[in-house]
């Protein structure tokens, strides 16, 4: 596909997922032995991918702003009419990260099921939307009857650390370092004479789990701030445009689009992590 004739659109920002991590299953509703845990107060883990408007009850102190949006848009290079820059990206019907424990694939490899991307704008702005269809010949089969080759194709390509990466997007350049300082805020918190035993609590499991984390260095809650898991796969739904895109482009309705992005910077304290991406829309001639 020339880039003549496709539309690139760049994202980017903190989503939230809370989920339960090794060697807990992957349905521990409040964490038992791995790094991440429901805290007290908090409603239970459900694994679901946030890119907007977190459930109430769930955002921590000290998290990032959650919502990934629309960077750039542009068509051979150029800059499309405003439009679609700041709009929402959003990944509806709850999806998750599908690795059941290495049962359906390798950690950091997992399909996020189920994939439906929508890019856009609200008021009269335009929206474009699209599925991620594993198995054409079976779009509604579970993720456990698809064969574990097709979701190594849909899965994470790869999962590895890249610090640079990573800090070029969150700004955090000493994952270390900002435990350090993460837990003296939460200490300076802790002593709030106004706080409920139930605040109380859940500070108190927040600074106890940075403690594991500043007597290791090399540990999870620490390395995993510099991890990234990499995407790359088509989009073979069927396309959907609300309103009309900018400059009168008009889509390929005929064409698959293609989504790349990464997630990491994961912050266990927090439980948010950073996406980064571009989405290529194939446009007619």
């Amino acid at each position: 596909m020339s880039d003549e004739r496709a539309m690139r659109i760049e994202f980017g920002g903190w989503f939230m997922c809370r989920l339960a991590t090794d060697p807990d299953p992957t349905d521990e509703p409040r964490g038992a032995s791995g790094s991440t845990f429901a805290l007290a107060g908090e409603p239970d883990l459900d694994r679901v991918i946030v890119l907007h408007d977190p459930p109430p009850g769930t955002v921590r102190s000290h998290a990032p702003e959650v919502g990934v949006r629309v960077t750039r848009a542009t068509v051979a290079g150029t800059d499309l009419p405003d439009g679609l820059v700041g709009g929402r990206v959003e990944l509806l019907d709850r999806p998750r990260f599908e690795n059941r424990n290495f049962v359906l694939n390798v950690a950091g490899q997992e399909p996020i099921v189920p994939f439906r991307l929508r890019v856009g704008g609200a008021d009269g702005k335009p929206r474009l939307e699209r599925t991620m269809v594993m198995a054409p010949e079976a779009p509604d089969a579970d993720v456990h009857s698809v064969p574990q080759s097709v979701l190594q194709a849909y899965g994470g390509r790869s999962f590895r650390t890249d610090a640079a990466l990573v800090a070029s997007a969150t700004g955090i350049h000493g994952p270390y370092v900002n435990r350090v300082e993460r837990r003296a805020e939460l200490a300076a918190e802790l002593g709030d004479p106004s706080l409920s035993r139930l605040q109380k609590a859940a500070l108190g499991k927040r600074i106890r789990e940075l403690d594991i984390a500043l007597k290791n260095p090399a540990d999870e809650r620490v390395v995993n701030m510099t991890a990234v898991e990499e995407f790359d796969f088509p989009l073979l739904g069927t396309p959907i445009l609300h309103g009309e895109l900018p400059g009168g482009a008009g889509l390929d309705l005929n064409a698959p689009w293609r989504v790349t992005f990464w997630m990491g910077g994961w912050d266990p304290d927090v439980l948010c992590g950073f996406m980064r991406g571009d989405l290529t829309v194939p446009l007619r001639a």
